[in-house]
């Protein structure tokens, strides 16, 4: 949908209160998809520098939603005080999520569009240069493959100390950020803008949930965390990685230590010769993007899942052609079938995952489209992140990985460790990243910490849930390193990768029940169910993913588990990585190896 300024302001001009109880909900429909339209073309074109982004317009636009979102909720709120025994479960529930959250005022509204542009700005923007003559470097996704493929440790620091220094000026914005979401959060009675968040995902004592789950997956995690130290102890040396303390974060693989897989040929070097699929991928089998792209629809499409249309192809962007900084993302543009994924993409194994992941969400776009503009949404936003995540356990099948011409041989005896350390590496330490993540945030935006606390905050938590440490001292009035991911920049929520990261196997597990091959049981491991051409599996999948948001995710999760489950559980990944935590355990005994920090 072309974007017109007249257009826009005409519809704004014309937004008017539905009149009467039975139309109230449809009139919110048709405004709430034309806001979704418009938000979502300013939206991309910011992202990809496409037209000429205005940020006023976007200003005007979340004024007016405002507006007319709490004009909306206060004549609700009067409809349920007055006809409270006669409004059924779907009305109610609409009135839930659709009230649900802060209450800005107009002011408030322009603060936070003002705030986020120069957050983003910064992020985005923003370019390393080592020096004359030599390469600038943007954070996404320049630095992220810096981190990926440098083992010089001069050159890691370097990356890892300037990336931190470029954004410690968010600090200030970042509390400001605050201090406008809190009082908008209290203006609907909650404490603050991190209670706000937590309701979304609708699991009553939320904090508490995820710490258990994490402590039920710590064990397994503190073997891989010993073997990863251990190795690194070997490359580096004693006197960079202690065989006892914390892991340098700069030597991890990535920008933000959050996944670790890009270290397999430190942490495992004949498995990572062996078993080079990146090398396969690139240079054996010369795939393109559009080669990775097609083939994480045409797993999809086995599933009997519907194919991209022909303008996701024309109006995607998956290489990076004008240099630009771009995080990957998946758009619903809310306009006939209109989906998009922005993507800096290159041949890799990483970007085929990143492929997956936001294909899962355009699933799911598609999925939920019939329903009403308020339930086109994901049952929880940990719905939202852990399909494609599900989808492709599948993909990392050795089965599938031969069907693809990346292994040679399914049966070779050294290929399971090595799947199964190479996903450990990768899933295991985003799950204490996101929790150490969310955690400082939920105490920032309580206000239970003061602002120079912030920075030694965070590294407590780093170091408390993945046993890592800044090459560093990182003194508090100067730096401010969570600014250092886009996520804390962006104002986006980031427990629902914590929850999502537990849910993600569940689902994986039960697409493994209704493909028929009873993963959970013998013979057949679950790190080996392939399901690949499962329609049974897909079509239990798309029509979990077609409620959205109109069912409770305990119900929706219920559905695709056959009814056997329906909360969150640590159980699958445990069955998953249990062939892993037995080899991690006789590496650790052999080797007399220290665990913890």
């Amino acid at each position: 949908m072309a974007l017109s300024a007249l257009g826009i302001q005409y519809f704004l001009l014309i937004l008017t209160l539905v009149k009467g109880d039975h139309d109230i909900f449809d009139g919110i429909d048709t405004d709430l998809n034309y806001f979704n339209r418009l938000q979502a073309n300013l939206t991309w074109q910011a992202l990809t520098g496409s037209g000429k982004f205005d940020l006023e317009m976007m200003a005007q636009i979340g004024e007016a939603q405002i507006k007319w979102k709490n004009e909306k909720c206060s004549m609700l709120n009067e409809m349920l005080e007055e006809k409270n025994n006669s409004i059924d479960q779907e009305d109610r529930r609409k009135f839930f999520i659709f009230c649900r959250g802060p209450t800005y005022t107009a002011a408030q509204a322009r603060d936070m569009s003002v705030l986020l542009k120069e957050l983003q700005s910064l992020y985005v923007d923003s370019r390393l240069c080592r020096g004359p003559h030599l390469p600038c470097y943007s954070a996404e996704p320049d630095l992220e493959r810096l981190f990926a493929g440098s083992r010089d440790q001069a050159e890691l620091l370097w990356a890892w100390h300037a990336w931190r220094d470029r954004v410690a000026p968010a600090r200030p914005l970042y509390r400001q950020l605050v201090a406008v979401q809190n009082v908008a959060a209290r203006n609907q009675g909650y404490h603050d803008i991190g209670e706000c968040w937590r309701e979304e995902l609708e699991m009553p004592h939320l904090p508490q949930i995820v710490e258990q789950l994490y402590d039920d997956v710590r064990p397994l995690f503190n073997m891989l965390h010993a073997y990863v130290r251990h190795r690194l102890s070997l490359v580096y040396g004693r006197d960079v990685v202690s065989p006892t303390k914390p892991i340098p974060a700069h030597l991890l693989g990535n920008l933000w230590a959050q996944n670790w897989d890009n270290i397999m040929d430190v942490v495992a070097p004949y498995l990572a010769s062996k078993f080079d699929l990146d090398r396969v991928m690139r240079d054996d089998r010369k795939w393109s993007v559009l080669d990775m792209a097609r083939r994480a629809e045409d797993f999809y499409a086995s599933m009997g899942l519907p194919l991209m249309a022909d303008k996701f192809w024309s109006h995607s962007v998956l290489e990076n052609s004008n240099g630009r900084q771009c995080h990957g993302t998946a758009a619903n543009m809310f306009d006939n079938d209109d989906y998009r994924i922005l993507m800096c993409a290159e041949p890799s194994m990483e970007d085929f995952y990143v492929l997956h992941h936001e294909l899962g969400h355009i699933q799911y776009y598609m999925a939920y489209k019939n329903q009403p503009a308020i339930f086109q949404d994901a049952a929880n936003s940990a719905f939202h992140e852990s399909i494609g995540d599900a989808v492709m356990y599948g993909v990392m099948t050795p089965g599938h990985l031969e069907r693809l011409g990346l292994i040679t041989s399914a049966e070779d005896p050294d290929l399971d460790i090595y799947l199964l350390l190479r996903s450990a590496l990768n899933k295991l330490p985003q799950l204490g990243f996101g929790l150490a993540l969310e955690q400082w945030r939920w105490i920032t935006q309580s206000s239970k910490k003061a602002e120079g606390y912030w920075n030694g905050l965070w590294w407590q938590l780093r170091q408390l849930h993945q046993g890592i440490q800044p090459p560093s001292l990182r003194s508090d009035p100067l730096y401010f390193d969570p600014a250092a991911k886009f996520h804390i920049i962006d104002n986006t929520p980031y427990i629902r990768y914590v929850v999502g990261g537990f849910l993600q196997m569940q689902r994986f597990e039960a697409l493994c029940e209704n493909s028929k091959q009873k993963a959970c049981d013998d013979p057949l491991p679950l790190h080996r169910c392939d399901i690949y051409n499962s329609t049974a599996a897909g079509d239990r999948l798309r029509k979990m993913m077609s409620l959205g948001s109109s069912r409770h995710w305990s119900d929706a999760l219920n559905y695709l588990t056959n009814g056997k489950n329906n909360k969150i559980s640590s159980a699958a990944i445990l069955n998953y990585y249990k062939p892993l935590a037995v080899w991690l355990k006789q590496q650790i005994e052999k080797l007399s190896i220290p665990v913890g920090w």
